[in-house]
C-alpha cells in the first residue's frame, strides 16, 4: 500500500516537471497589454512604430473577403517570400481596439499565416511586417455587413 501511494506521488511529481522542461519559455512571456488595450488608431500606431519609416510593399500578399457578411469572423492569409520576416502586425482601422493581432516569426521561416479577425466595421486591414530592421506594409479594404466587435 505505501509503494503503490509512493509510486503515485512520484509519477505526479516527475510529469510535473517534465511538462515544464517541455513549455516554451517564451510562452510566459508577458502580454503587451498595453498594445492591445481600446484607443485611437493613429495613437496606438504612433506608440508602436513611433516615427520609423515603413514602406508599402506589394511582395506581402494579403488574401481577404472584399465584402464580409459578419465581422465577428473575417478570414485573412498572410504570406510572402520575403525572407528573415521576425514580426508581423494585423491592424483593422476602425475597431475598437485597432491591434487585431501580432505574431512573432523564427526568422528561418517563410511567411504563411491564416487566421480568422473580428471588424467592427468596414475599414482598411493593414499588415506590417518587421524584416529586420526594415518595416513593410499592405493593406486591403474590407466592406463589413454586421459588424463583431461589440464595445460594451
Amino acid at each position: 500500500m505505501l509503494r503503490r501511494v509512493f509510486l503515485k506521488t512520484l509519477s505526479r511529481y516527475l510529469s510535473a516537471v517534465l511538462g515544464s522542461l517541455a513549455f516554451p519559455k517564451h510562452a510566459l512571456s508577458k502580454w503587451p497589454e498595453q498594445d492591445f488595450a481600446a484607443g485611437d488608431f493613429s495613437d496606438k500606431f504612433r506608440e508602436i512604430f513611433a516615427d520609423l519609416p515603413i514602406s508599402d510593399s506589394q511582395e506581402i500578399i494579403i488574401n481577404l473577403p472584399e465584402i464580409a457578411e459578419n465581422g465577428a469572423v473575417v478570414p485573412i492569409t498572410i504570406s510572402s517570400a520575403l525572407p528573415n520576416i521576425k514580426r508581423l502586425y494585423i491592424w483593422a482601422e476602425k475597431n475598437p481596439t485597432p491591434l487585431v493581432a501580432e505574431f512573432e516569426f523564427d526568422e528561418s521561416m517563410m511567411l504563411f499565416l491564416t487566421a480568422r479577425i473580428k471588424m467592427a466595421e468596414s475599414c482598411p486591414v493593414i499588415v506590417i511586417a518587421q524584416q529586420g530592421d526594415q518595416l513593410l506594409r499592405n493593406q486591403k479594404w474590407v466592406t463589413v455587413m454586421q459588424g463583431g466587435c461589440g464595445t460594451g
